[in-house]
């Protein structure tokens, strides 16, 4: 995925690409060998991002090819290239409904630092671009025809989705969470209270003792949290997440600003949502439909409402997919009934996303020929093999593991339309635009979820400033897909629980009000 730089190297990469091209022209043309025509390879990429962009976005100003291999499973040739384009009229590649830094890479075959150029408030008309990119071609008779590739998998990746996919990834469908020891001590107190106070000590007076300790007791746990809280804490999420990602990257940033920050890991939204309560870390990142349960004291926090949860901002979308071959004859949500679908594993993110959307649409999970439970990699496996006819996958786009199934099996996405009650939940309207995986031809119209920075109603104000100035004022960290979403600007979509309000203050003075 591509590193979002400040604008001062966009003019240092437009030279260095005319100097490397002026020095190596002839070698790297020798190097080739046999392989499509450059202006052919440039023009045919040319033409894949006018299709993906909607037009002409971004133009070719140089195109050097650098070097090739064959396939290795086809007749065809891996071209190496190194190019520098100009954005033909504005583009925002950190808007949830655009093409994002990864897609954009995806579609050069750009590596994780293969672009240079793109900012962090949207790219304007005439800014340029360096790309060290790659494409992949197939012979056709004389001609070269250009395909997409298959993205590599990481080296033995853990068989569980990605973190931001389900923040709260393996909670029971209901639980109600034990009380800490905090809540056994105000739970005494309380009954201290309901006792008779008995004939020597009026009510009056008993109450008066308890104000008095309470009062000196307030003070005391006041000043020693004061004391402890050096710095941030953030609940993350499992290793190789995008939550994990986003909490290394605000952990760059607070270095840089000379800021004491600690992360703790857990399994997600639901540890995340423990350690907040049992006052383990200030602040922590959480699905949204899962902090509105969590407020509420729905769902798997029947019977233990957390009331103290907080807003901060919102952070990045985690779209649902509805993925489908194309011999399955589903077009829509409502032809799933009689199929054979991936709901996600049960307590997922996946399948809570999944049954909503089918209760929506007056599909009873009975009315399925099969509801399956796999997570992602098996769903899509098991969806090439033709063993399942869709899957549901709620994860940040464009997710590696999609775009490896979308380059390997022909594969459909099913829009999916909002309704009340699915917007109410937290889903929120997001459009997946054309070409964010391999045979999608046009944009589809999809729901998401979010990633909430949230805290507790009594941490301080000057942390929360803290924080908000990480996500929204410094940079630094590994700018990945989800990184790169982050901005002022949505940091109030898909907010269904109350607002720190210090945040609700802080977002207001940064120009993004609350909403009527």
């Amino acid at each position: 995925m591509a590193r979002v730089c400040p604008t001062a190297r966009v003019s240092a990469v437009a030279r260095v690409f005319r100097f490397v091209a002026a020095l190596t022209l002839a070698a790297l043309v020798s190097a080739c060998g046999s392989g499509p025509d450059p202006d052919e390879a440039r023009t045919e990429i040319q033409g894949l991002l006018d299709s993906a962009l909607g037009g002409r976005v971004l133009e070719f100003r140089s195109f050097v090819p650098a070097g090739g291999l064959p396939l290795k499973d086809a007749d065809g040739r891996l071209l190496y290239f190194n190019a520098e384009l100009e954005l033909e009229r504005d583009y925002d590649f950190t808007e949830w409904d655009s093409h994002s830094v990864a897609s954009l890479a995806a579609l050069l075959g750009a590596g994780p630092k293969g672009i240079f150029g793109l900012k962090v408030d949207g790219n304007q008309a005439g800014d340029r671009l360096g790309v060290y990119g790659s494409a992949a071609f197939v012979r056709d008779g004389s001609d070269w025809q250009l395909v997409a590739r298959v993205p590599t998998e990481a080296a033995s990746p853990p068989r569980t989705e990605p973190a931001a996919t389900v923040a709260a990834v393996q909670p029971r469908p209901k639980e109600v969470l034990p009380p800490s020891p905090v809540e056994v001590t105000l739970a005494q107190l309380a009954e201290v209270l309901r006792q008779p106070p008995g004939p020597s000590l009026s009510a009056a007076r008993r109450d008066e003792i308890v104000l008095e300790e309470a009062d000196r007791a307030l003070q005391a746990v006041r000043q020693r949290m004061s004391r402890a809280a050096t710095g941030l804490t953030l609940a993350a999420g499992p290793a190789g997440g995008a939550y994990e990602e986003t909490a290394g990257a605000l952990a760059a940033r607070a270095g840089a600003a000379n800021l004491a920050f600690r992360v703790l890991s857990s399994e997600g939204s639901l540890g995340n949502v423990r350690l907040l309560r049992d006052r383990g870390v200030q602040f922590a990142l959480v699905q949204n439909d899962l902090a509105r349960s969590a407020v509420a004291g729905h769902g798997r926090f029947a019977g233990a409402p957390q009331t103290g949860l907080r807003a901060v901002a919102s952070l990045f979308p985690e779209a649902v997919h509805l993925i489908a071959r194309p011999q399955s004859g589903i077009a829509s949500v409502a032809d799933l009934r009689g199929k054979r679908v991936n709901l996600g594993p049960e307590g997922s993110g996946t399948r809570a996303n999944a049954t909503a959307i089918l209760e929506a649409h007056r599909i009873e999970v009975a009315a399925l020929t099969e509801a399956g439970a796999r997570q992602v990699p098996d769903a899509a496996a098991a969806l090439a093999a033709g063993e399942i006819d869709a899957l549901f996958a709620t994860i940040h786009p464009p997710a590696s593991m999609l775009q490896r199934l979308a380059a390997s099996t022909r594969v459909e996405l099913v829009p999916i339309g909002p309704s009340p009650g699915l917007v109410e939940t937290g889903l929120v309207p997001l459009t997946l635009p054309a070409r964010s995986y391999a045979g999608q031809s046009t944009p589809v119209p999809t729901l998401a979820a979010t990633a909430l920075m949230v805290t507790r109603d009594d941490v301080s104000d000057a942390h929360v400033d803290e924080m908000l100035g990480l996500l929204f004022d410094q940079r630094g960290g590994a700018s990945t897909a989800a990184v790169s979403r982050i901005a002022v600007r949505t940091a109030r979509v898909g907010v269904t629980i109350p607002w720190h309000p210090r945040a609700d203050a802080n977002l207001a003075g940064r120009g993004v009000p609350a909403a009527e």
